[in-house]
């Protein structure tokens, strides 16, 4: 009797510790069909280019309760393609956790985290990218280099609490891990309601100039109108405008990236239709304009490129 009692004690606690961690896995499958009026393009199918809505890949990503209030947490993500199996992506060098690899510690102080993972000027332009920042958008065909690439390897960042729907965070990236200069980037996000507005402000000390974008959007229902002012270091500078609306169960975006000292307009059009909470079939068309290389290197090209995609997407 008393060793079953030591055997349900044992138990007992195991699944008190159990419970106050969780570990999960999910990603993301996404393949479609994307073709372009670009010389010598033919039509293929796809993952993780161009025309897909998103970069397919998985990861696991974990928490354990420490107790008073703090919790230790981390995560590990990989691309991968289902052209062909093979993984690692977005400018990782080849290494397979390429898209994330970072611990956190968060607690009533907000949250640090370490190591490889999106940074502030990425979480900033969600709140005027309406695709949730799909591939073919067309801010970022237009105006990339404001963003600084999505990702810092080795970051140290923070992330303030939320007060009254603004939150602050700072990512910096030492010089002796930058290789020449130290990043820092600094984000600023309020979102309350249907509103949400942000700003961003990143540099590496050894580059001229900053980038720095200044966005919002407001959900009126059914349409959701989008907008940001965008200057990245050198010499483009300009906007982007669009919006949202649902028909029935079919969402239609429409979205326009201006170089204003360029003066080159990138065009998207994009269609989605939910096949289940998790699954849904898209179509897009991006213009790509010829007076500056974009997503399809228009200017190299000598006119403007568009751009073609029909693919589906599912999210686990």
């Amino acid at each position: 009797m008393k060793k079953t009692l030591i055997a349900l004690a044992t138990l007992a606690a195991a699944g008190a510790a159990f419970a106050q961690s969780s570990v999960t896995l999910y990603g993301v499958a996404d393949i479609g069909l994307q073709d372009t009026n670009a010389p010598g393009s033919k039509l293929q199918l796809n993952s993780s280019a161009t025309m897909n809505n998103g970069n397919s890949r998985w990861g696991i990503r974990g928490t354990e309760d420490l107790g008073g209030g703090l919790k230790a947490g981390f995560n590990f993500e990989a691309g991968l393609s289902l052209d062909d199996g093979k993984t690692g992506q977005s400018g990782g060098g080849g290494n397979y956790f390429s898209r994330a690899a970072y611990m956190t510690l968060a607690g009533g102080f907000g949250e640090l985290s370490l190591g490889r993972r999106l940074n502030p000027a990425y979480y900033t332009a969600e709140a005027w990218a309406l695709t949730g920042y799909a591939n073919y958008l067309a801010g970022f065909s237009q105006f990339g280099a404001a963003v600084r690439g999505f990702r810092y390897s080795d970051m140290i960042m923070y992330t303030s609490p939320s007060f009254s729907g603004l939150t602050v965070q700072f990512g910096h990236v030492l010089k002796g891990d930058a290789g020449v200069g130290a990043i820092n980037d600094l984000s600023l996000r309020y979102a309350q309601g249907p509103l949400s507005v942000a700003f961003d402000y990143n540099k590496q000390s050894n580059v001229p100039g900053s980038n720095k974008h200044l966005g919002a959007s407001y959900d009126f229902g059914g349409f959701k109108l989008a907008g940001a002012w965008i200057d990245p270091a050198g010499a483009a500078k300009g906007f982007v405008i669009g919006g949202t609306v649902k028909l029935g169960t079919v969402s239609l975006l429409a979205e326009f990236a201006r170089d204003t000292n360029a003066d080159d307009t990138d065009f998207l059009l994009e269609a989605k239709y939910p096949l289940s909470k998790r699954t849904f079939a898209y179509a897009a068309y991006l213009q790509d304009g010829k007076k500056k290389n974009g997503a399809f290197n228009a200017a190299t090209v000598g006119k403007n490129v568009n751009g073609f995609g029909l693919g589906i997407r599912h999210n686990f």
